[in-house]
């Protein structure tokens, strides 16, 4: 990820391999769009109202009612606390755009570790509940077979959490405040070539090429059992458009952000055609789109499990009032009814 500043970086290398950052002759995104400030802190706004409380409701019904009875809740409390995680740390970013960094360095590290922490985690819980569901789904009678599935399933989520942190700390080591005209801002500055790609490369290809591969693979086999199976019509389609609903939104947030990354990468490798101060305007306007597409992730877990289907949205408030008046509108429609009929006997 590019990390989170109002100022762009470009890198200039001379006979020793000596490393600069804050090219003068590179091109701010504020100068482009004067209000892309305005604009990220906007859509951040957005993602965090959307966001924290829908991941809230959903963790207060998996703890308080669903009480975490399947692999498949466990599963979906971690990937509800990676998007919390994630929410909270987009507050300082908001802030950042806006009035520039007023906290700490260490806080700035933290909350690039938070970020990133956030989404990494987000994609390795979404692949493994994909693979669970596909097992249990597609190989049952292997599913059922499956001893201490519960100790898997913590077993599974430590290893999620550690392996996402250690990917997130060089983010965190590599990131710091940096004073420049317009104020002082956290912003990532590797201190190599080497670090600012690998760090690219670890995004686009063990957290968003693979996952999607695995992702797309398990839910065409799902989508295939379910069709062949004497799941009714109804219901059929019902799963159908949960699998669509899934695979598209991971498509749609995630696919725009790491095809720019990569492209990124490759104009810093100096790949011919991705130069010249022409196209510096167009990466910067492709990253503010792609990166805010790529951030409201956080929303999707939330909008799918409570809106698209009766487990979760049984327990909201206005959910709870629609039946107790349906309730009501049936107990006095058969009184009604019973009524008329012994009228009409008498």
């Amino acid at each position: 990820m590019m990390g989170e500043e109002n100022q762009n970086f470009s890198y200039d290398y001379d006979m020793n391999y000596t490393y600069y950052t804050l090219d003068d002759h590179f091109v701010t995104l504020e100068e482009h769009l004067p209000f892309a400030s305005v604009i990220n802190a906007v859509c951040y706004s957005i993602i965090i109202c959307i966001s924290l409380p829908g991941n809230s409701f959903l963790l207060w019904a998996l703890l308080m009612h669903e009480g975490l009875k399947s692999s498949a809740d466990c599963f979906l409390l971690h990937l509800t606390a990676s998007d919390i995680i994630f929410t909270f740390t987009l507050v300082p970013w908001t802030v950042n755009h806006v009035c520039g960094w007023i906290f700490s360095e260490m806080f700035c590290k933290l909350s690039n570790l938070g970020i990133f922490l956030g989404l990494y985690s987000y994609m390795s819980f979404l692949t493994v509940m994909t693979v669970h569901r596909y097992i249990v789904i597609v190989h049952p009678v292997f599913a059922t077979s499956v001893r201490n599935s519960f100790r898997i399933t913590h077993i599974s989520s430590v290893l999620v959490w550690l392996i996402s942190a250690g990917f997130s700390l060089p983010e965190a080591f590599f990131s710091g405040t940096v004073n420049v005209p317009d104020g002082v801002f956290c912003a990532s500055h590797y201190d190599s070539m080497f670090s600012e790609l690998f760090g690219y490369f670890t995004q686009i290809i063990f957290f968003f090429t693979l996952p999607f591969l695995v992702i797309a693979f398990c839910y065409g086999r799902i989508g295939f059992t379910i069709y062949k199976s004497r799941i009714t019509s109804r219901n059929r389609r019902n799963a159908a458009c949960s699998i669509f609903t899934i695979v598209m939104g991971f498509f749609v947030c995630w696919t725009p952000y790491n095809i720019f990354l990569f492209l990124y990468a490759l104009k810093i490798l100096g790949v011919h055609g991705l130069q010249g101060s022409g196209l510096e305007k167009v990466f910067e306007i492709v990253y503010c789109i792609t990166h805010i597409l790529a951030y409201s992730h956080c929303c999707l877990n939330p909008l799918i499990h409570i809106l698209g289907g009766n487990k979760f949205r049984r327990y909201l408030p206005w959910s709870r009032c629609c039946t107790w008046s349906s309730q009501r509108y049936r107990r006095y429609t058969y009184t009604s009814q019973s009524s008329y009929s012994g009228q009409t006997h008498l």
